[in-house]
């Protein structure tokens, strides 16, 4: 899902939000789990961690986090999917 985003246009910050809102926090709560295995902790710093949590929090919320902390989240998310959909 990985794509840019211009966030002085009004049309991608909707589709920045909708794209953030696509994850559950249940399953930013899976993206959290996964980085805290054994195996996985060298894939994100502690600052993506961090960032993943607050993206679950404000999910938890139904707010939104700033729209970079936004972009952030989703491309640790595309991190780790790419990473997940390699190792299957």
């Amino acid at each position: 899902m990985s794509r840019e985003y211009d966030l002085s246009d009004p049309t991608d910050l909707e589709v920045l939000k909708s794209d953030f809102e696509f994850y559950s926090a249940d399953e930013w709560q899976e993206f959290i789990d996964w980085s805290l295995l054994p195996e996985n902790k060298k894939q994100l710093s502690f600052e993506e961690r961090g960032c993943l949590m607050a993206a679950r929090k404000k999910a938890l919320y139904n707010s939104h986090p700033s729209s970079k902390q936004m972009v952030w989240a989703l491309k640790i998310a595309d991190k780790i999917e790419e990473v997940k959909g390699g190792s299957s």
